[in-house]
């Protein structure tokens, strides 16, 4: 007699960060070593001088770095005016974690050390310049685990999209957000 699961693999949780934690304690992060991960990285803090996309090299260089220094497969990414797309797949959990917080740490401690925030953003960012509270990052790290196949291209389409749409080559296309990325 086979043992009943407690989860069907449809209802396993595979999404994680971003608003879906918004008033939420931590969670294990659903990470899968043999699927790729899309996240989704979010700042109201880059706009003007801080904009993501004045700053591409700078955050191709972190990305370049971090995924030779972890071992991570990065399959695409999106560096868009306020956020970033990137969709990786890693060998070992730990890897994968480490990557994130190297990408999210080293590219916000680069663009507040270059384009430091002015008294009046920190007062509504809620409190001095290096409390905690003074984050660059909206929320949590949106990531999702993606089966390979039509969802793999779906997302990675999404992805290539996203570049296009910020480098102004084609026009921005009203579309449903995914889910907890915004």
């Amino acid at each position: 007699m086979k043992q009943l699961e407690l989860l069907s693999p449809s209802k396993a949780k595979k999404e994680h960060g971003g608003s879906l934690a918004i008033g939420k304690r931590k969670t294990h992060r659903p990470l899968s070593i043999k699927k790729p991960v899309h996240l989704v990285l979010k700042s109201p803090l880059a706009t003007g001088k801080r904009s993501l996309m004045r700053h591409r090299p700078l955050i191709e260089k972190v990305i370049a770095r971090s995924k030779k220094r972890f071992g991570i497969r990065v399959y695409e990414f999106a560096i868009v005016s306020n956020h970033i797309h990137l969709l990786v797949k890693g060998y070992t959990r730990i890897d994968l974690q480490n990557f994130f917080r190297t990408v999210a740490g080293h590219i916000a401690q680069e663009i507040l050390r270059r384009c430091p925030l002015n008294e009046n953003e920190i007062q509504q960012t809620g409190g001095a310049p290096k409390t905690k509270e003074n984050k660059f990052w909206q929320s949590r790290i949106y990531s999702r685990v993606v089966s390979w196949g039509r969802e793999y291209l779906s997302v990675k389409g999404y992805v290539v999209q996203n570049t296009l749409e910020a480098l102004k080559l084609i026009p921005y296309m009203a579309r449903k957000r995914i889910k907890g990325t915004g």
